[in-house]
């Protein structure tokens, strides 16, 4: 009697999980969503979001300083392996104030000085990765 009590929640239970194996196909690679674009490009987009960040530090509008913080990022994802492989000094240039932006545009309130002085190395470095080839 009792294994007709189980037979029902075992049925289902394995009816789910076949179902929800069906779904899955082990045969597909998983898609690159990293998009790249070239360092030049990459750089110039960069140095204009330090301009935009600039600009709203001025305006104290912490909400589009964290933006630009992580847009910055964003973009340094798109090319910062070309530029680790083609000159590695220059990518440990770009991080280093690059993790100072990220993590002083999330602080309240805002460090303007600190915020303003990593953008200019920043922006300077970039000048210098925007002619790597």
């Amino acid at each position: 009697m009792k294994t007709r009590k189980l037979i029902v929640p075992i049925l289902l239970a394995s009816s789910l999980t076949l179902a929800a194996c069906a779904g899955v196909n082990n045969d597909e690679k998983p898609k690159d969503t990293k998009k790249t674009v070239s360092i030049s490009d990459g750089a110039k987009e960069m140095k204009q979001t330090i301009a935009d960040l600039k600009n709203q530090l001025n305006d104290k509008d912490a909400d589009k300083v964290k933006e630009s913080g992580e847009n910055l990022e964003k973009s340094w994802q798109k090319f910062e392996d070309e530029v680790k492989d083609k000159n590695a000094d220059l990518y440990e240039k770009v991080e280093t104030p690059l993790h100072i932006i990220e993590a002083g545009a999330k602080s309240e309130p805002l460090d303007e000085q600190t915020l303003n002085k990593a953008a200019d190395e920043l922006d300077h470095v970039l000048s210098d990765v925007k002619n790597i080839k």
